[in-house]
């Protein structure tokens, strides 16, 4: 597909490990979420030298893993994995960690409740991502008008002063951006 696997988005990178079977791609996707999976660690066993070696037991778990589903989003589908992979650690050892099954038992109700949270986040930032890409990929006077109208609160009047453009070229170039958005984000979500 393409001779530098960095370039490649996540579900590229996951199809076309699947495909090929190479560990490249694999390899570069996992350096992706390095340190997201190491946060994880850390967040949950509290001790580096732990994290690291959790870490490196989560990478070698999902090479085997990731051939047996289909993921639509690798980054919060590794994040639950490395939340119940560090999850099960402290259950099957809390003196190890220093915890109770008191204190596993509140980090797992935590952890299901910051799930809920962090899955809002990740796709308020998804979105947001896309909806960036797809701005760069509109005529720049209607990128220019969206993002004072709608990004900056800009009235049609300060755009007129900022932009020299008339009224009637604004609200143009503001209806005919929200239709290319629209477009550019519906191919970009399928292409994810």
């Amino acid at each position: 597909m393409a001779d530098d696997p960095t370039i490649l988005n996540d579900a590229q990178l996951l199809e076309q490990f699947k495909k090929k079977n190479d560990s490249t791609y694999l390899g570069v996707l996992l350096q992706r979420y390095s340190m997201m999976v190491f946060g994880v660690c850390m967040k949950y066993l509290k001790d580096k030298v732990l994290a690291e070696d959790s870490t490196q037991s989560i990478f070698e778990k999902v090479i085997k893993e990731v051939v047996k589903y289909d993921i639509p989003y690798f980054k919060s589908w590794l994040y639950s994995f490395s939340k119940n992979h560090c999850l099960m650690e402290l259950r099957k050892s809390p003196s190890k960690f220093n915890f109770t099954n008191d204190d596993i038992s509140t980090l797992e109700i935590q952890a299901d409740q910051n799930d809920e949270l962090e899955l809002n986040e990740f796709t308020k930032n998804e979105k947001n991502s896309i909806l960036e890409t797809a701005l760069q990929l509109i005529k720049e006077e209607q990128r220019e008008c969206i993002t004072l109208f709608y990004l900056n609160k800009k009235s049609y009047k300060e755009i007129e002063h900022i932009t020299g453009l008339s009224f009637l070229e604004i609200k143009s170039h503001i209806q005919n951006g929200k239709r290319n958005l629209r477009i550019i984000i519906k191919r970009l979500e399928n292409e994810k």
